[in-house]
């Protein structure tokens, strides 16, 4: 049986002069921030990620992606109005295929952590005028969607951001993740499973110490630490012996 490579091109913002209000820095380095997040979990559930870079023009983001072929592509933004308007808003090219159905799958986890009314899914086929649609989602061959998510020029929106890079990617990944039909595995469990696994070894003497520790904001104790790098360090002598 033939295995389906399940491909994400992921697209942050190529806009380095794109300025948010405060210390929120350029549109371009914190919709890398979100990237990353987003690139992790995807990879986390056997998701094949390809992605651009920062240097390139939007014309090489979308000939890259045509090239990679991948099963869809994403775009990751945040947006920019009259400084005070609020709210995330995704788009595809045109509704009725699978750009919509991935955008509003995206949508609808990322409106559920979003601190305010979202704008919704919209088509981008006429976004600048009629007949002169959003580039990445005209000319990208997979199907597509671009998410804006939130107004980097209002101050409550773009401190928002900031402080929840994390939880934003997130939001993005489980949306991604859905629409490959494949069940969210919280990282917390895979963390359980693993230590499951090395105290069934008898490599960990006290899981639920770990379940409880290794995990971000907690602080293993230095000397549990290094007691398992003497084990590590036993272990491998045994194999190498």
């Amino acid at each position: 049986e033939e295995t389906i490579i399940k491909s994400v091109y992921l697209s942050p913002s190529i806009q380095e002069n794109n300025i948010g209000v405060g210390n929120y820095g350029t549109e371009e380095k914190r919709m890398n921030e979100v990237c990353d997040v987003t690139q992790k979990h995807l990879l986390r559930h056997g998701l094949t990620v390809y992605r651009n870079r920062s240097d390139m023009t939007l014309k090489q983001v979308v000939a890259d992606s045509n090239t990679k072929d991948p099963t869809i592509h994403f775009a990751i933004h945040s947006n920019a109005f009259n400084g005070s308007v609020r709210g995330s808003e995704i788009y595809c090219h045109r509704f009725g295929g699978e750009g919509e159905r991935l955008a509003r799958l995206v949508y609808d986890e990322l409106e559920a952590i979003t601190p305010t009314k979202g704008r919704g899914v919209k088509e981008g086929k006429d976004h600048f005028a009629p007949g002169k649609p959003l580039y990445e989602l005209s000319e990208t061959i997979a199907p597509a969607a671009l998410v804006e998510v939130a107004f980097h020029d209002q101050a409550d929106d773009a401190k928002w951001i900031l402080e929840n890079i994390e939880p934003i990617g997130v939001a993005l990944a489980k949306g991604i993740v859905e629409y490959f039909d494949i069940d969210w595995i919280d990282e917390r469990s895979e963390l359980e499973k693993a230590v499951d696994i090395l105290s069934e070894a008898g490599f960990l003497l006290s899981p639920q110490y770990w379940k409880d520790n290794a995990i971000k904001g907690k602080t293993i104790n230095g000397e549990y630490a290094g007691l398992l790098l003497l084990r590590i360090a036993s272990l491998i002598k045994k194999w190498e012996s």
